[in-house]
C-alpha cells in the first residue's frame, strides 16, 4: 500500500514549509510571492519574517525538511561502516535498495518533493548544498561503502562512484519516470504485486557483486 501524503500540519510553521515545497516546486523561486507562501498556508505574511527571517529562509528550509524526511524514511540518520564480511554487505545493500524502491515507488511525498528537487538539480542554489549535505551524500557515501566492500575498491574510486550514481539513477527513475510506466502497464498506480516486481528487477542488477571482480 503506498504511504499517504503527510497530513496538513497545524502548526503555522509546518504550513509554510509545506506550502513552500507546492509553490516553490510549481512556479520556481522567484515566482513564488511572500503573499501566495501565506494565503498557500493560511497564515499571517508576518510569519514567514517570524519563522525564517523571509522567502530565502523559507526556501532553504523547505529544502532541509525534504533532506531530513528522505534520509529519515530511508532509514540512513547516519553514515556507518561497512561490514567487513561480503555476505552481510550485500545483504545491507539489498535492504538499502528495497527500501529505496518503496520510498520513491510509493510515497506520495516523494512526488509532493519531485518538482523542487528536481529545479535544484538542474539550478543549483544553497539549498542544493543542504540537499546535497543533509540527504544525497548520506545516500551515496552509504552506498558506496557497500559496492566499495562487495566489489574491493576504495568508496572514493571512480568507477565506485560511477557504479553507485549508476544504481541510484535506476532506483529514483520508478518516481521520475513513473507516469510513462503507469500507462505503459494500464495502471493508475502500482499495486503490490508490481512494487514485489520492481524490487525483484532492482535486486537482480545486484547479483553482479555476489561475487568479487575478477
Amino acid at each position: 500500500m503506498a504511504r499517504l501524503a503527510t497530513p496538513e500540519p497545524t502548526d503555522t510553521r509546518a504550513r509554510l514549509i509545506q506550502a513552500a515545497i507546492r509553490l516553490f516546486g510549481e512556479h520556481g523561486y522567484k515566482a513564488t510571492t511572500t503573499r501566495m507562501l501565506a494565503e498557500e498556508a493560511g497564515a499571517n505574511i508576518g510569519s514567514i519574517a517570524y519563522h525564517f527571517d523571509n522567502k530565502h529562509g523559507l526556501y532553504l528550509a523547505a529544502a532541509g525538511y525534504i533532506a531530513d524526511q528522505l534520509r529519515q524514511r530511508l532509514a540512513l540518520e547516519e553514515v556507518a561502516p561497512p561490514p567487513a564480511d561480503r555476505d552481510t554487505a550485500l545483504a545491507e545493500l539489498r535492504v538499502v535498495v528495497r527500501r529505496m524502491v518503496r520510498t520513491f515507488a510509493e510515497d506520495d511525498d516523494c512526488r509532493q518533493w519531485l518538482l523542487l528537487v528536481m529545479r535544484e538539480q538542474v539550478n543549483p542554489s544553497e539549498a542544493f548544498e543542504i540537499l546535497q549535505a543533509r540527504a544525497f551524500a548520506v545516500v551515496q557515501t552509504t552506498l558506496s561503502g557497500l559496492i566499495g566492500r562487495l566489489t574491493e575498491r576504495a568508496p572514493d574510486d571512480r568507477r565506485v562512484i560511477l557504479e553507485t550514481h549508476t544504481l541510484v539513477g535506476q532506483v529514483v527513475f520508478f518516481l521520475v519516470g513513473r507516469e510513462p510506466l503507469l500507462r505503459r502497464l494500464g495502471m493508475t498506480a502500482f499495486d503490490a504485486a508490481t512494487l514485489a516486481d520492481i524490487e525483484a528487477v532492482v535486486e537482480g542488477h545486484l547479483r553482479l557483486y555476489a561475487a568479487p571482480e575478477d
